[in-house]
């Protein structure tokens, strides 16, 4: 297990439905937390991409309501948290989000 530590959240999503975009009906499901992070600079030989403030970074999380519920009801956003990360269990080369913990007070993001 790995931990993110000081995140500050803006979001999770989770939900699953059936698109029929393509024509043929296709089931999908996707469980996401959105988080801001400092925003930064993109520069090469091509490109010189310069940022002020912030971005924000989604990975995904465990596809599970009991989560989704727990970081609905107990997670505070906007205030530092800290994420657990675990391997994905259809792709192990990524993490997914498996729960939080909140940070104890007086600390501050790691911004």
């Amino acid at each position: 297990m790995t931990t993110l530590k000081n995140i500050v959240l803006l979001s999770v999503k989770f939900g699953s439905g059936t698109s029929n975009k393509s024509g043929q009906p296709k089931p999908y499901k996707f469980a996401n937390v959105t988080y801001v992070k400092p925003a930064t600079d993109f520069i090469n030989d091509q490109h010189n991409i310069q940022q002020a403030g912030f971005d924000t970074q989604e990975v995904n999380m465990a596809f599970d309501i009991g989560l989704f519920n727990e970081f609905k009801s107990n997670c505070p956003f906007l205030v530092p948290v800290n994420l657990m990360l675990d391997a994905d269990p259809d792709n192990p080369a990524r993490n997914i989000v498996s729960g939080f913990e909140l940070v104890k007070s007086g600390k501050k993001a790691d911004f």
